[in-house]
């Protein structure tokens, strides 16, 4: 796998790892949208970059970009890669751990009663009488 930035259609730069391209598409894993903002340091204001999922709450990693979508592509410089990859891995294992302690069906609608009762007071008995 190449890691390569995309220049899209939509304006967005995404980077990720380019597995193969076939028939009109481009199949890449992890994409990562590039964010670059000014930051005022000692030396002036200068650019700084942060890295964010580009499809969130997805079941997979893996995603088909049409071709026609593409305006550009280059190869990412080793230190971008590096910083990719550090990005990539953390949200993986941040992923991992949201598993591993999402809460149960009953804790769940403990909260959502929480809530309504936050917002609408005391919860309705769901008897009628």
């Amino acid at each position: 796998m190449t890691t390569k930035i995309l220049k899209l259609s939509s304006g967005e730069e995404i980077i990720c790892n380019v597995v193969q391209s076939v028939e009109g598409n481009i199949s890449v894993v992890a994409p990562m949208k590039l964010n670059s903002y000014p930051k005022a340091t000692r030396n002036g204001i200068e650019e700084a970059l942060s890295l964010q999922r580009w499809i969130h709450f997805a079941e997979t990693d893996t995603y088909e970009i049409p071709k026609s979508h593409v305006l550009a592509t280059a190869t990412a410089s080793l230190g971008l890669t590096r910083f990719y990859d550090y990005c990539v891995s953390k949200s993986k294992r941040e992923d991992g751990e949201v598993l591993a302690n999402r809460p149960t069906n009953e804790e769940l609608n403990d909260i959502m009663e929480e809530e309504w009762d936050e917002e609408y007071g005391e919860t309705v008995s769901k008897l009628l009488h």
